[in-house]
C-alpha cells in the first residue's frame, strides 16, 4: 500500500512536446508500484497549455479548480469545449486532446490514466474479447 498526500509532492515543471506554462504533480506510477494505472496532478498558468496530444491510453480527468477549455478532433474539425471546476472528462484511446487554461487564474486537474502494459497488443486483445 502507498499513501501520500497531494500538498506533500512537488510540482515540476512540464515542459515536453510544446507544454507551457504547465507544472505536474506525479502522485501514483510505476516508481510507486503501480503496475496499471498512473495518477498525476496538473496546474497550467494563465494562458498555459498541455501539449496536443493522442496515444493509445485513456484518461479521466477531474477538474479541481478553474477553467478553461479542451481541443480535440471531431471528424477531423478542431472543436473546444468550455472545461470547469467539478467537470470529469473522459478521454478516448487515440482521441486527440490539449488543455488550454484561457482564464485569468490557475487551471488544475488530477489525471487518471493506464499504463502502457494495457496496450500492448496481447493485453488489448483480451479486453476487446471480454467486452463483447
Amino acid at each position: 500500500m502507498y499513501i501520500v498526500n497531494i500538498d506533500s509532492v512537488e510540482y515540476k515543471p512540464f515542459s515536453e512536446r510544446g507544454a507551457k506554462g504547465v507544472e505536474r504533480k506525479v502522485l501514483v506510477d510505476a516508481s510507486k508500484g503501480s503496475k496499471r494505472f498512473y495518477l498525476r496532478y496538473y496546474r497550467l498558468s494563465p494562458g498555459g497549455q498541455t501539449p496536443f496530444d493522442i496515444h493509445d491510453y485513456e484518461h479521466i480527468v477531474v477538474i479541481t479548480k478553474g477553467e478553461g477549455r479542451i481541443l480535440t478532433l471531431k471528424s477531423g474539425t478542431p472543436t473546444m469545449k468550455t472545461i470547469r471546476k467539478g467537470d470529469v472528462i473522459f478521454i478516448e484511446s487515440r482521441e486527440p486532446h490539449q488543455f488550454i487554461n484561457t482564464s485569468n487564474s490557475e487551471l488544475e486537474f488530477l489525471c487518471f490514466r493506464g499504463a502502457e502494459i494495457l496496450y500492448r497488443d496481447d493485453i488489448r486483445k483480451i479486453i476487446e474479447r471480454e467486452t463483447q
